[in-house]
């Protein structure tokens, strides 16, 4: 008897997640649609604040650091400019380590 209302009571839990589940699905569908665009402002400013900080630290450092400044500035464009849905770079970035063009 006991098992019979344990089964009966996983039976509606069950069922009641499956509809919380959907509701939130509905809810969720139109959010998703506006992330893809906001994404890509955020990186895009988040690139241009890269850009600029480099332009400074070259300017203060009086550009006895360029290479290196250019390089760190360079590896985190590609961390920002990585296509979100498969994690690969684009075409045009460089390869984390070494500063090269990637594939394109």
């Amino acid at each position: 008897m006991k098992l019979d209302k344990a089964k009966e009571m996983a039976s509606r839990a069950t069922e009641k997640a499956t509809e919380v589940a959907g509701d939130l699905a509905e809810r969720v569908g139109p959010l998703t649609e506006r992330i893809g665009p906001l994404a890509e402002k955020a990186g895009e400013a988040a690139s241009r604040g890269v850009e600029t900080a480099a332009g400074a630290a070259n300017r203060v450092t009086g550009g006895r650091f360029e290479d290196k400044i250019s390089s760190a500035a360079d590896k985190m464009e590609s961390v920002l400019h990585r296509d979100a849905t498969s994690g690969e770079s684009q075409p045009g970035d460089t390869k984390p380590g070494d500063g090269t063009p990637g594939p394109k």
